[in-house]
């Protein structure tokens, strides 16, 4: 009993997230789609199970085989279309679901050709396909079973096969193109980085993948005689669900942190720790917000919050020169000195993902610390001061770099993406890089 508990407990964490997805994240634009993700490789891991569960009935693996028809063909069609919204947060034209005329097809084909051959022939090709093989069916040629395993074997590999080739493809064209690399991963979880939310998915994703691959290359007897081997698969996948699907809480996020995943769990705090946990979770949503966001939580809190303000283009190179002049106030000097010279000598504005945790450790002081320093100095938070050092420094680059593309121009300047610096540099200067540029020339 124990076994079979085990071999279903990645079916039962799929259904888990189901319930989770639904009373705490309905509003995600991602939201329908993890949600038929999960309930289709809860199908599949159902089916899956019951394969791997020793001296079960040949009866139940022709049902469950059934399934595996309808459910295994979704599973990367829905994985790719997953990450597509996670990208573009858009929505799917219809001309995208053709797709699954494959596997509704391979499931009225199985069903029926599994009632023309009778339920007990059919089970009895399964158990000797299981014992000895591909060859057993050779015996079959000319008969309704032979065209049962061309259609429910041969086929359904040949669609997965080919999904397969096109998934690798698609995953080759966005490690390219998105210069995926997995420093990025280890840097996130032990450097605690910021890392882009479809690389970090994808990352969550191919360990499992690989799990469910190898397990595939082996036969059913040998499953049978070696349990361990498909619990402790099982295990593994179970706890690649639930860190696949606890990333995707964030997936209205372009960049996720480790401190940004745990806060998730933050609510379940005790008294001793509310006060900094509530800081924290504060500080990095009133970050995020807009001004209208902001000025409606003024009205409700009755507290006084300082607007976004906008800097036109000739006056950020005196802003920059006004935020690390030697501001004196009631911070440590030697703190806010240290501070300037990371910022100004050493350019630690330039460095990607960098965090407010990041500078307190170089620092060796807290963030909280940090950040209040910011605020009182310079009058603007961390990542707007962050922002404005990284759009002065764009600015000297695109003088200098006039043909480079803006991809390289955003590495070079510390962002993650081109249109997250499109999207800062507008925000700043109230114009486009290449608007920019040319209003530039225009002055000269």
């Amino acid at each position: 009993m124990v076994i079979i508990l085990l071999l279903f407990l990645p079916a039962a964490a799929c259904f888990f997230w189901m319930l989770i997805n639904t009373l705490i994240a309905r509003r995600t634009s991602t939201y329908w789609l993890s949600m038929f993700l999960a309930l289709d490789l809860m199908l599949f891991l159902i089916t899956d199970a019951c394969y791997s569960t020793p001296g079960i009935s040949p009866d139940v693996l022709v049902i469950t085989h059934l399934f595996t028809l309808a459910s295994a063909p979704c599973v990367i069609p829905l994985v790719w279309m997953y990450f597509d919204k996670l990208r573009r947060h858009k929505s799917f034209p219809a001309l995208k679901f053709v797709w699954l005329i494959f596997p509704v097809a391979l499931l009225i084909a199985g069903i029926t050709i599994t009632e023309v051959c009778d339920r007990a022939s059919v089970a009895e090709l399964h158990s000797e396909l299981n014992a000895l093989g591909p060859v057993a069916a050779a015996q079959y040629k000319g008969t309704p079973l032979w065209h049962y395993y061309i259609w429910n074997s041969l086929i359904f590999r040949v669609v997965i096969g080919v999904e397969l080739f096109c998934a690798a493809a698609y995953l080759i064209r966005y490690v390219i193109i998105e210069k995926m690399n997995l420093r990025h991963f280890f840097r996130f979880l032990f450097k605690g980085e910021s890392i882009r939310l479809t690389e970090l998915q994808i990352d969550n994703l191919i360990i499992p993948a690989l799990f469910v691959l190898f397990k595939t290359l082996l036969t059913k007897n040998f499953l049978d005689g070696h349990v361990w081997v498909s619990i402790t698969l099982a295990l593994l996948i179970t706890v690649s669900i639930f860190v696949f699907y606890t990333t995707a809480l964030f997936g209205e996020r372009e960049t996720l942190t480790v401190v940004q995943a745990k806060h998730v769990m933050f609510y379940n705090y005790n008294s001793a720790i509310k006060g900094p946990i509530q800081e924290i979770m504060m500080e990095e949503l009133m970050d995020e917000a807009g001004q209208d966001t902001l000025v409606r939580f003024r009205e409700k809190l009755g507290e006084r919050l300082e607007s976004e303000s906008t800097i036109v283009p000739k006056e950020i190179s005196a802003v920059k020169k006004q935020l690390m002049s030697n501001v004196t106030g009631t911070w440590d000097d030697s703190l806010l000195t240290r501070f300037q010279n990371l910022m100004l000598n050493e350019q630690l504005f330039l460095q990607p993902s960098l965090s407010l945790a990041d500078v307190a450790e170089r620092l060796r002081t807290n963030k909280t610390y940090v950040s209040k320093m910011v605020n009182n100095t310079y009058n603007m938070g961390f990542p707007e001061l962050l922002n404005t050092l990284r759009i002065d420094y764009a600015e000297q680059y695109l003088r200098t770099h006039r043909d480079a593309k803006q991809e390289e121009v955003a590495r070079a300047c510390g962002f993650l993406s081109a249109s997250s610096f499109n999207n800062i540099f507008k925000k700043v200067t109230g114009l486009t890089p290449k608007v920019w540029l040319v209003s530039i020339d225009r002055k000269k």
